[in-house]
C-alpha cells in the first residue's frame, strides 16, 4: 500500500471511531508509526487531509453504487443491497463525525452536499422511475419529490440533532428510516418483494 493510500485509510478509520475533531494530526502519525513530517508531505494541514479524504470516499462510494445497480435484479433489490452496503459502514462510524463534518470542515461538507444533490439524488430518481414502471412503486407519487425526501432522511440522520442513537443505534435508525420511506412509496406487489428479499412472512 503507498503511503499516501495507508494515512488516507488510517485517518478515515480513526475518523469514523472518534470523530474529526477529537483526532488529531499526533494521533494519526502515532496510529501510522510515521512522523508528522512525512504526513505534511501529501497532505499540507488536517483539513487538507479531511478534504481529499471526502474526495476519494466519494468516487468510491459513486462505484459502489454503479456495482449495486448493476448487480441488483430489480428496483427493490438495488435498495435492499444499498441498504445493507450503507448500514456496514454505518456501524463501524460515530455519529459525530458527520457534525465534526458539517461544523469544521466546510469544503469537505460541500463535496458531501453535492455527491448527495447530484450522484444520490440521480440514482434515487432512476430507480424510483424505474419501479413504476414495472409496478413496485406506486405510481401516485411525484418522482422529484419523493427523492428530496430520502435525501431528507439522509440529512436529518446525519446532521440533525432529532436521535441521540442510545435507545436505538446509529444502523438501525438508518435501516428503521429506509424502512420507513420504502414500505411507504411501494405498491403491494412492491411489499411482497421486498418481503421476499428480506425473508419476512406477512402477519395476518
Amino acid at each position: 500500500m503507498e503511503p499516501q493510500e495507508k494515512i488516507l485509510k488510517t485517518s478515515l478509520d480513526l475518523f469514523f471511531r472518534y470523530g474529526i475533531k477529537r483526532v488529531t494530526m499526533d494521533d494519526i502519525a502515532k496510529e501510522l508509526g510515521m512522523s508528522k513530517k512525512t504526513i505534511y508531505q501529501f497532505y499540507k494541514e488536517k483539513d487538507d487531509l479531511v478534504n481529499q479524504l471526502c474526495e476519494v470516499e466519494m468516487k468510491k462510494q459513486e462505484d459502489i453504487f454503479r456495482n449495486i445497480e448493476k448487480q441488483s435484479q430489480d428496483p427493490i433489490h438495488e435498495i435492499i443491497l444499498i441498504s445493507n452496503t450503507i448500514s456496514e459502514m454505518m456501524h463501524h462510524i460515530n455519529p459525530i463525525f458527520f457534525l465534526d463534518l458539517q461544523k469544521f470542515h466546510g469544503n469537505a461538507f460541500l463535496q458531501f452536499q453535492k455527491f448527495k444533490e447530484e450522484c444520490a439524488f440521480k440514482d434515487i430518481l432512476r430507480n424510483i422511475k424505474a419501479g413504476k414502471e414495472i409496478g413496485v412503486y406506486r405510481k401516485d407519487i411525484d418522482e422529484e419529490f419523493t427523492a428530496k425526501h430520502r435525501l431528507a432522511q439522509i440529512d436529518m440522520l446525519m446532521f440533525g440533532n432529532y436521535f441521540s442513537f442510545e435507545k436505538i443505534s446509529f444502523t438501525q435508525t438508518h435501516q428503521l428510516l429506509l424502512d420507513m420511506f420504502v414500505y411507504g412509496i411501494c405498491t403491494l406487489k412492491g411489499h411482497k418483494l421486498i418481503n421476499e428479499y428480506k425473508k419476512i412472512n406477512e402477519q395476518e
